[in-house]
Order: structure tokens, then C-alpha cells, then sequence
């Protein structure tokens, strides 16, 4: 499940994923923030957290979020996470991405939301 931060900088977008990250919820949450976004042709500024709380992808899931996000242009991403292969696999991709992604340990969430904000 996502469920959206609400305490973040005015611009920026927070998701915080409880329990398994799954297709649906890509579908259902995060698409139509992005597609708004995208049609006002406003900056893409997206904390993502995959705190505590997260349990894993669901199937199918992480092909799914990172196929899409190889098309969004970000002006900012942020993927706050203590799990090192999400961190190493958004680290290779972020190559190919539109824009600034970086990732953070769970640690430094606060630092990230500072960056994504700035």
C-alpha cells in the first residue's frame, strides 16, 4: 500500500510504501500523480520511502515502477531505503533517467527531504 507524506516542502510529492509495493498500487497511487503533474507541466519533485514498514514488490512490481520511471522526466527523485539492491539497481538505472535521482539510507530521510526540496 502507498500512503502519501503530507509534511514535505510545498512542490514536492512524498509516497511512503507500507507492506508490499505492488503493480495496483503504482497504478492506482502514484500514475495519476504523475499524469497530473505532467499536464500542468509542473516539476517532478517525488520523495519515495521505503521505510521500516516496507516488506518488499509485489509481482511484478519493481519491473513495473522501473520500467515507467525510465520515461518520467523528474526534476527531483528521491528513493529513501536501507535496502542495498534497490539502492545498487536505482543507482545503475539512474544513468538512464530524466533527471536528478539519488538514494538515501533510511538514516537520512531527513536529509533527503531537505535535497528534494532545494
Amino acid at each position: 500500500m502507498i500512503e502519501h507524506i503530507d509534511d514535505l516542502a510545498a512542490g514536492v510529492v512524498g509516497m511512503s510504501a507500507v507492506g508490499q509495493f505492488t503493480i495496483e498500487d503504482y497504478t492506482n497511487v502514484v500514475e495519476p500523480v504523475l499524469d497530473a503533474l505532467s499536464a500542468v507541466h509542473e516539476q517532478l519533485r517525488l520523495l519515495l520511502y521505503l521505510g521500516p514498514a516496507f516488506t518488499g514488490f509485489g509481482a511484478g512490481a519493481w519491473g513495473e515502477l522501473t520500467d515507467e520511471i525510465r520515461h518520467t522526466h523528474f526534476h527531483k527523485g528521491a528513493v529513501v531505503t536501507d535496502d542495498a539492491v534497490i539502492r545498487t539497481g536505482l543507482n545503475v538505472l539512474k544513468w538512464v533517467l530524466h533527471g536528478d535521482v539519488r538514494t538515501f539510507q533510511n538514516d537520512d530521510y531527513d536529509k533527503a527531504a531537505h535535497w528534494i526540496a532545494t
